[in-house]
């Protein structure tokens, strides 16, 4: 069957956050941010039931709505790449300050690995693209490719914060991403869409 992915664009600098279900009711939930109103309108109306959260990396417009979700799905485990955790659990390391809302994720985590994996119900492969964050991840489901802020349509993810490193991010885009199939849907953690083709062709940043 193939995956349903919603976007929604949350958070006070427009991340986006993604609904992904392949077989309903059960659903995951990808990079939370605060403000998730429409997302539950879009679980409700669907009869969907949140089982994970999965966070492409810790910055804190990722991760500011774990609350709000778990406040309304209590049992929600959340994953990350382990090299992210000290992200969610220090506001000086998560960003959180910079727009005065300085926030900390002190609950449970689970590991995300590289390579397959199932999470309510979707089925995905993890790829590891660290460069913007030590532990950011893309994650690979049919033909779709949820990157986070890994890649946008034709930019790459900034790396001017601590802990970057823009020569394995280029390397790894290049290596992970742009090797799928041209016609791989993209779907950044901010704006729009694109496909592996064309940021083969005509991102700056990769050519």
């Amino acid at each position: 069957m193939a995956p349903t992915i919603q976007r929604f664009v949350t958070g006070p600098i427009e991340n986006n956050t993604y609904i992904v279900s392949v077989t309903p009711p059960k659903c995951i939930v990808i990079d939370p941010s605060s403000g998730c109103g429409e997302v539950f309108a879009y679980v409700d109306e669907h009869g969907l039931s949140i089982n994970a959260i999965v966070l492409t990396h810790g910055h804190f417009d990722h991760i500011i709505g774990i609350p709000e979700i778990q406040k309304r799905f209590p049992a929600t485990e959340v994953w990350v790449h382990p090299d992210e955790k000290p992200l969610l659990s220090k506001p000086e390391y998560n960003g959180s300050p910079l727009v005065g809302r300085p926030f900390a994720y002190a609950g449970p985590t689970r590991d995300l690995v590289e390579g397959e994996m199932e999470l309510g119900g979707v089925a995905f492969r993890v790829l590891h693209i660290p460069g913007h964050s030590p532990g950011g991840c893309a994650f690979v489901i049919g033909g779709h490719c949820i990157s986070g802020d890994s890649l946008f349509a034709g930019s790459i993810g900034r790396t001017d914060f601590p802990a970057c490193d823009p020569v394995a991010l280029i390397d790894n885009l290049k290596r992970k991403v742009l090797t799928l199939p041209e016609e791989t849907v993209v779907y950044p953690g901010h704006g729009n869409r694109t496909t592996v083709g064309r940021e083969k062709r005509q991102n700056p940043y990769l050519s």
